[in-house]
């Protein structure tokens, strides 16, 4: 039965990544392009911790035009006329990017209606937060046909646009939200322009299980590479790889329940779920 969710979009360059990510978000820029340190930012925001606010508001000045409160950070935007130098002044004045967290585009997350197969059944129950699109979303609904179908039930907090897209501050509010929950699951990620985990994401609790990313690199995918996340790869070449990567999970043809029909996935995102699944306490 072929199912009505669509397939994630594939992207085939980072032109038309940038445009897609652009729709969902407003203006993105591209940091260190076809560089070590590639990734997308917000273009012309920064993100400060109210503890540093004091000091970077004065080595801003002249700089920002204005800001506004976020869960647990500042969000500060450039003048118009600096907003491409966001990188660069946020490594000047202590501030970091607002970084662009991608699903769909970047994280492959194929999949294929199974026909004349019979999936086994479903075992135990439990619940998993998702963090990720909206469930009527082809990313959220087939991450969460995963966890469905291997016995978790599902309890969603988009922080992600349906086209899949979210920054840090999204999903540092949902991390927030969610961290007294047994078991959160971040099915998307992202890179950063240092390499270093974003600070408004550092406080990840010990009950998140995080996507390795589908770069094929060994660069840390945050929040994966969190120490206190638990870091799920596929056993694909395709899988974000290194010390990092605390669990590897089957990432190719994992089957879903999406409604009435059986899909099978490919993708991090799905190994991730996969783990997920076995870690909901059972009633």
């Amino acid at each position: 039965m072929v199912s009505d969710v669509d397939a994630p979009k594939q992207v085939n360059s980072l032109s038309e990544l940038v445009d897609h990510a652009s729709a969902a978000l407003g203006p993105v820029v591209v940091h260190d392009p076809a560089g070590p340190n590639e990734c997308l930012l917000r273009s012309g925001e920064l993100v400060v911790l109210p503890v540093d606010a004091p000091t970077v508001r004065k080595r801003l000045r002249g700089v920002y035009s204005h800001e506004e409160i976020a869960s647990g950070a500042i969000r500060v935007h450039l003048k118009a006329s600096e907003r491409a130098r966001v990188a660069e002044i946020a490594a000047e004045v202590g501030a970091t990017p607002n970084h662009v967290h991608l699903a769909c585009p970047i994280m492959i997350g194929t999949s294929r209606p199974v026909i004349g197969e019979r999936l086994p059944d479903l075992l135990g129950e439990g619940t998993v937060a998702l963090l990720d699109t909206p469930l009527d979303a082809p990313h959220g609904a087939l991450v969460a046909g995963v966890l469905r179908h291997h016995g978790a039930s599902v309890r969603p907090f988009p922080v992600l646009g349906a086209s899949g897209f979210g920054d840090d501050l999204t999903l540092a509010a949902a991390l927030r939200a969610t961290r007294d929950l047994p078991v959160v699951l971040v099915a998307s990620g992202t890179y950063s322009f240092d390499d270093l985990c974003p600070p408004v994401l550092a406080g990840c609790g010990g009950n998140v299980v995080a996507a390795a990313g589908n770069g094929g690199s060994g660069r840390p995918w945050w929040p994966a590479a969190l120490p206190s996340v638990t870091a799920v790869g596929a056993s694909a070449s395709f899988s974000g790889h290194g010390p990092w990567v605390d669990v590897v999970a089957s990432g190719v043809d994992v089957p879903a329940a999406v409604g009435d029909s059986q899909l099978l996935c490919t993708g991090t995102s799905f190994a991730a779920a996969l783990h997920a699944a076995t870690l909901v306490p059972v009633p």
